[in-house]
């Protein structure tokens, strides 16, 4: 197991001291695009998101525990479709009102790298300690998170400190309309845009600046949810979290999937942002992201899914660069509750004509006790320079706890 340096033990401490008032508050789940296995195609019975992740409804929980976590021993036919008081929020200790929908998140990482030439670095990261909240009264509907981050989260701090900051990546608003087919909302939310999934830092979701960790940007919102057409359209006001306002983007981002078969999707995603002053690349920059994606189960215990875009960036006073990033995974469940994942991804940003970067993702995610899990990753990449290229090998270890 890698251990954290002598110096970062208060902060961590201070973490998991979070981390337990969290336990006694909370419950959350994320997004899993493989549970299209189960012909769960959207998201919107589960999640109060309508593109997934975050809160879970009753109906979710009910199906995490029947059909997320492993099952040990041989179980009736009643045990086999009863989630049981296990499922509840707190284990069944406590039921919230129909109106309220709790959950949090608590995820810690231990990290490393080698890179060419190198020695290797190891260290700790709190990813995540989160409380959640969401309400549907009547036709309102409502969401917020709370969290604590010791470093990082520069996108979704609420105070400024050098270090142990409160976090919210999502607080809206919002109306269900025409019998929750349409969920029009404001507020900072998640962008619509391609598969959601909990691999954020994978090329697919760092090039288009569209993962669940911190790339929420406030806005405004349409979701439709129909019988095989589900899609989200978001006009993006910028990141009001982010200082000065120079640096916030602006446009819209969205995704229409059409699901043909039970078991197979295929959407369109399309993002537009402009910036006076370019977080990364420190110019006024109109910045693009065009593709789409596939997901099918062609045999229950294997989803596969592929996603691809190309990325145009016109930097002001500067020729416009084009792009391409892309991924194809692949989930086999070998039991209940425990996953083998492989994923190849391709990155060309155009800033070195031609040279893509290659990378290589192999998995495990262990669904081991109700509302715990276990993942490792062991990440190979291979990314082009000026000159050559760099190698960089990575190993990951997540343990991931929720109410």
């Amino acid at each position: 197991m890698l251990l954290p340096p002598v110096r970062r033990t208060a902060p961590i401490l201070l973490a998991l001291l979070f981390s337990l008032v969290a336990f006694t508050l909370v419950r959350d789940a994320s997004a899993y695009p493989w549970m299209l296995r189960h012909e769960y195609t959207g998201c919107a019975m589960c999640h109060a998101d309508p593109t997934g992740g975050g809160v879970l409804t009753e109906y979710g929980r009910a199906q995490g525990e029947m059909l997320l976590r492993m099952r040990y021993g041989k179980l009736t036919e009643e045990e086999e479709g009863d989630p049981g008081t296990i499922s509840g929020f707190a284990w069944g200790a406590f039921t919230p009102p129909e109106w309220l929908m709790l959950g949090g998140s608590v995820r810690g990482l231990a990290l490393s790298t080698k890179t060419d030439g190198s020695d290797a670095q190891r260290r700790f990261v709190q990813m995540q300690a989160d409380v959640r909240a969401a309400v549907a009264i009547d036709s309102f509907r409502a969401g917020a998170s709370l969290g604590y981050m010791h470093e990082g989260a520069l996108y979704s701090r609420i105070t400024h400190g050098e270090t142990d900051n409160l976090v919210s990546r999502e607080h809206w608003a919002g109306m269900s309309l025409d019998d929750e087919t349409w969920l029009v909302r404001a507020g900072r939310m998640n962008l619509p845009f391609g598969i959601r999934s909990v691999e954020h830092t994978a090329w697919i979701r760092k090039a288009t600046r569209t993962d669940i960790n911190d790339g929420q940007q406030h806005g405004v919102a349409a979701a439709y949810a129909g019988e095989s057409i589900r899609g989200e359209l978001m006009a993006i006001a910028g990141n009001f979290q982010l200082n000065p306002d120079d640096f916030r983007e602006r446009g819209y981002a969205g995704y229409v999937e059409w699901t043909p078969a039970q078991r197979l999707a295929f959407g369109l995603e399309s993002l537009t942002t402009t910036t006076l002053l370019d977080i990364r690349d420190g110019v006024t920059t109109l910045r693009q992201a065009h593709g789409g994606y596939v997901r099918a189960a062609p045999w229950q215990p294997l989803v596969l899914a592929l996603e691809g875009s190309a990325l145009v960036k016109s930097p002001a006073g500067a020729s416009t660069v084009l792009g391409y990033v892309g991924s194809l995974q692949g989930d086999f469940e070998i039991v209940q509750g425990l996953h083998g994942i492989v994923m190849g991804e391709i990155l060309n940003d155009g800033s070195l004509g031609s040279k893509p970067g290659l990378g290589g993702w192999l998995s495990a995610a262990w669904f081991f006790a109700p509302h715990a899990d276990f993942r490792v990753d062991s990440i190979l990449r291979n990314e082009p320079t000026i000159d050559s290229s760099v190698t960089s090998v990575s190993l990951l270890m997540q343990l991931h706890a929720y109410l």
